[in-house]
């Protein structure tokens, strides 16, 4: 069995609720189950945007240290000249 990763808890519009409610009701998942996968998505999504804007500025020179200042691990030989 694997171990889920850490508890995050918000809250959100009554609106918002019920239409996660009914997606995950819809999908046979519970509404945490549903929730967290929904959220995980999207902060992939919204992370990918963010370390690729940060190379591109890096790479103009307008930010120092490229995808190192945004937390991701930097490969051997980038961001060296």
């Amino acid at each position: 069995m694997s171990l889920r990763g850490k508890d995050f808890r918000c809250e959100i519009e009554a609106e918002l609720h019920e239409e996660l409610r009914i997606m995950a009701e819809h999908q046979n998942k519970t509404l945490q189950q549903f929730g967290a996968e929904l959220l995980e998505k999207a902060i992939v999504g919204e992370f990918h945007a963010f370390k690729i804007m940060a190379d591109r500025l890096a790479r103009s020179g307008i930010l120092r240290n490229g995808a190192e200042s945004c937390g991701a691990p930097r490969k051997p030989g980038e961001g060296e000249r």
